[in-house]
């Protein structure tokens, strides 16, 4: 990559036409780099059930690639280590001054591998326009755009007026903002706008622009109740019996704990709404239910049984105040059972994402609404009227938490992110190169 270049600011759609041919004949680099990205496992460590000692340093290995290519595009690259062994990387180039300024910001961590097709999930294998590795779609294609651009930049001389920056971040697949997105601006990298390449193009849907997102909770309601023989069955609960005396069977409560839910979730249908989401976006998911006594063993009265929910809500209201409701109707839906009423539900709050929404009439959103469409008509993508809502979180929320405008559009296909064949179609990575480019020249020049 020769260095021998001479800087210009923007000035006529030539420099347009210059960019998408240095793009275009660079984007078998990007994909180098892509493939280079997938071959570091950077798993995130702290997942569920996922060996730490075996990744940890992964995430930082993968960084430290990354920064190598920035530095040849020009870039002044910094690590962030909020957690030992898990360094967040900054790129930054200097703007000329007077401008404002972006972030490009990516997530380095993957989810843990799972058995496909291919026997090594951390060799890419490419068939067609799609390249197959773990990490692929989700987000190491975006990291692959992003290097593109600002190699676009510096190849054709072009300044911007305000400083571009990438944020290469860890913990985003467990939300560990802390020591990833929010770990980088605490350190002073702060931005007047963020550009988030997560998986946005699915099929024909190319390079959709999210501004908004559903929050998230996951949590846990425990039941209790009274072990006896299996036998027992009839005494407890038939007329004539002991009743709650003889026994309770925890599921039997389960039960009832779970019609309450369903019945505050058929309530958010309606009470749960924004504008840019369909009807009933807003669930209350059940996806584990486990009962005993310690062990598993049919022939007696499990004495406890605990589902663990993940449920999601509208832009406008707070992590709080879902706990708050949620709470609230399972409580009053227990008092009405005298076991439950003497014996309470146990709620564990485990982990909270927060909605994420920049207003679609802001500046920034028209800025990289009018990119969008610009680069994806060069390959016969429909133009949009405005951006939408994302299927999935990202640290949009984490930036916008702090004032900062974010919004989400990228190479990858959400269907198949955190799947066992991951892929990606090569051939967007250069696309999205060029929206980030015409954002930057938008919002920065």
């Amino acid at each position: 990559m020769s260095s021998s270049v001479t800087s210009r600011r923007p000035e006529h759609d030539a420099d347009l036409m210059a960019l998408d041919a240095l793009i275009d004949a660079h984007a078998g680099e990007a994909e180098q780099l892509l493939v280079e990205l997938v071959g570091v496992p950077s798993v995130n460590p702290v997942q569920p059930g996922v060996d730490a000692g075996a990744y940890r340093g992964g995430e930082t290995r993968a960084n430290e690639l990354l920064g190598e290519w920035l530095r040849r595009s020009g870039m002044e690259t910094h690590l962030v280590e909020a957690d030992q062994g898990r360094a967040n990387l900054v790129g930054v180039r200097a703007g000329t001054g007077g401008g404002r300024s972006l972030a490009f910001n990516g997530h380095i961590d993957t989810v843990a591998p799972q058995r496909g097709r291919f026997a090594d999930p951390w060799k890419a294998e490419r068939e067609g326009n799609l390249l197959y590795g773990l990490g692929a779609t989700d987000m190491k294609a975006g990291h692959a755009a992003m290097w593109l651009a600002v190699e676009a930049l510096r190849r054709a001389g072009v300044e911007l007026a305000g400083d571009l920056q990438i944020h290469s971040v860890v913990g985003e697949e467990t939300m560990s903002h802390q020591v990833g997105t929010s770990a980088v601006l605490d350190a002073g990298f702060t931005v007047d706008a963020a550009l988030i390449p997560e998986p946005t193009s699915t099929g024909e849907r190319l390079l959709q622009v999210a501004n908004t997102a559903a929050g998230n909770y996951l949590f846990s309601v425990t039941v209790r109740g009274r072990s006896t023989h299996w036998a027992s069955r009839g005494l407890a609960i038939r007329a004539g019996g002991g009743g709650d005396s003889v026994g309770v069977n925890a599921i039997d409560k389960a039960v009832y704990v779970y019609n309450a839910m369903r019945q505050l979730e058929e309530q958010w249908a309606f009470s749960k709404v924004h504008p840019q989401f369909p009807p009933g976006a807003f669930i209350i998911h059940p996806g584990v239910l486990h009962a005993d006594i310690g062990f598993p063993a049919a022939p007696y009265f499990p004495d406890r049984a605990r589902f663990d929910y993940l449920l999601s809500f509208p832009p406008g209201e707070t992590s709080e105040q879902i706990r708050a409701e949620v709470e609230g109707h399972l409580t009053t839906a227990a008092s009405l059972d005298p076991w439950l009423r003497e014996h309470p539900i146990e709620f564990e709050w485990i982990d909270t994402w927060p909605p994420a929404y920049t207003d679609p009439a802001s500046e920034f959103a028209r800025a990289a609404m009018a990119a969008r469409n610009d680069a994806v008509a060069g390959v016969g993508g429909a133009a949009l009227d405005g951006p939408g809502p994302n299927g999935a979180q990202s640290d949009a929320s984490f930036y916008e938490a702090r004032g900062i405008p974010a919004l989400v559009c990228g190479p990858g296909d959400l269907l198949v992110a955190h799947a066992a064949d991951e892929a990606v179609n090569v051939e967007m990575i250069p696309v999205a190169a060029k929206m980030m480019v015409r954002t930057a020249l938008g919002w920065c020049a």
